[in-house]
């Protein structure tokens, strides 16, 4: 995966017509929100450094992507516009400092996305994009970094099939390239957590 700010990397829609947030909506973005919460409150100072599922990348490269990635859509949320890249992070990284960032970009974005009004959008590369959409993609941004950290704990089945059911609306071909890996086979009847990040590109 490539360091990017999530709303740019997003399916624009056709038009910028209403496509208001639900109730559902912020539930699943809550669901996601607390499952990427637990996961992080499992990683300690000796896992920092080692491997996490996204390529390339450490476990705590991922935490530190992942509130990067949350305060962006919270921000895109509360302002109509994509904010520009943050200066990177003062201080000595400990599994504490990392949790504690998530902590406050994970209560940022349930703040925002609870005040949404329907008609909103944000700026994107000249277009605009329907709230909603960044709702759906902070939520799997959540869920699957939070699989990332600790794989140990899989995501909830019904999460799990709420974002399969939302992946389209956010991720076509075109914005896989560079993001994700190809979507990985696997044999019928898996659970939908399984499938949620094989869609993905996770083994």
């Amino acid at each position: 995966m490539r360091e990017r700010a999530p709303a740019d990397s997003l399916v624009p829609p056709p038009a910028a017509e209403a496509e208001p947030a639900r109730p559902a909506d912020e539930a699943m973005l809550t669901a996601a929100l607390g499952y990427a919460l637990s996961s992080a409150a499992e990683v300690g100072l000796a896992d920092l450094g080692r491997p996490s599922a996204c390529d390339g990348w450490t476990v705590a490269d991922t935490l530190a992507h992942l509130t990067l990635s949350l305060r962006c859509v919270a921000v895109s949320l509360a302002s109509g516009a994509v904010p520009p890249d943050p200066p990177p992070r003062a201080g000595p990284v400990t599994a504490r400092s990392l949790r504690r960032d998530l902590g406050r970009a994970v209560a940022a974005l349930g703040s925002a996305a609870a005040d949404l009004r329907g008609w909103r959008a944000v700026a994107v590369d000249g277009r605009l994009l329907p709230c909603r959409r960044l709702v759906v993609v902070g939520a799997i941004e959540a869920a699957v970094h939070g699989w990332d950290v600790h794989r140990a704990r899989p995501i909830p089945g019904p999460l799990a099939g709420r974002l399969l059911a939302e992946l389209p609306s956010v991720l076509d071909r075109g914005t896989r390239r560079g993001l994700f890996a190809e979507p990985v086979t696997l044999p019928p009847g898996r659970p939908p957590g399984e499938r949620l990040l094989a869609a993905l590109g996770r083994g």
